[in-house]
Formats: C-alpha cells, sequence, structure tokens
C-alpha cells in the first residue's frame, strides 16, 4: 500500500526552487545594495565595460563636453563614426567628470603622449576625443 501513496514530488520540487531563487534574488539585492563590501575583480582594459557614450552634451564637435582629472578644459568629439580597436588593448586612463564614462587610450599610445583618447560606444567601437578639429563655425539657421 505504502507504493501507490501520492508523495506530492513535484510541488515539493516546485517549493525547492522557490526557496533557491529567493535567496538567489535577496543575494543579488544585497550585493546591489552593498557592492563595496565584496570583492570584484576591475579589468585595466575595456573588458566587460557596459557604460556606452551616446552623447556629453548639445554638440560634442563645438562644445568641449569631455573633462576628466588633469584635462578640465575639455576635449572635442574628432570623429562622426567609431573606430573599431580591440577592447582587450584599449587602457584605462581615468573616469569622466561626470563619472558615466570610461576614457580609454590605446595600449600602443601608452608613452606617446596624452591624446587623443576614446570613449567606448559599442564592443570593440569607439568615439575620438581630442584638441578641436577645424569646422566652420556655427550659424544657426534662421526662418524663411
Amino acid at each position: 500500500m505504502a507504493a501507490n501513496q501520492i508523495r506530492d514530488t513535484p510541488g515539493r520540487l516546485l517549493l525547492g526552487w522557490a526557496l533557491l531563487l529567493s535567496c538567489l534574488v535577496i543575494l543579488s539585492w544585497r550585493i546591489h545594495l552593498r557592492s563595496e563590501d565584496y570583492e570584484w575583480t576591475e579589468y585595466p582594459t575595456a573588458l566587460g565595460d557596459t557604460r556606452y557614450y551616446t552623447t556629453l552634451g548639445k554638440d560634442d564637435r563645438y562644445e568641449p563636453n569631455l573633462r576628466y582629472p588633469g584635462q578640465e578644459q575639455g576635449l572635442f568629439r574628432r570623429a562622426e563614426d567609431a573606430v573599431a580597436f580591440d577592447d582587450a588593448t584599449m587602457l584605462k586612463r581615468a573616469l569622466d567628470l561626470t563619472g558615466r564614462h570610461f576614457i580609454y587610450q590605446p595600449e600602443v599610445a601608452r608613452g606617446k603622449g596624452p591624446l587623443p583618447v576614446y570613449l567606448k560606444t559599442a564592443e570593440n567601437r569607439y568615439i575620438e576625443f581630442g584638441a578641436r578639429k577645424f569646422y566652420p563655425p556655427f550659424v544657426p539657421k534662421t526662418g524663411p
């Protein structure tokens, strides 16, 4: 008779999974709230960085919007399209003053001076920032 009794095995399995997932949610919530208490691996390169650049101001080509410690006067965007660099070869230089983006330089430019620098726009894609290129002065169009 004991072999024919209902043991409610699927219900016990669902209850076990619910307990395990709720423990996982609580742990991830605690890590999110107090991340400084946990040890994290920070790469000196762009690997794993998801703080993608979209815009820093109205128009980065005409206004010096990129500022970081050691470069307070600001830098201009120098290109329209992103250039391709391997994330493993792009070294973190600093965090910009807004705290939203990391500033990168290629590993080969380590001894060649401070400029140009790059902001990450996607995986292995970067926008160049540096001294202002020549652009004609911006004159807003007037109405008809």
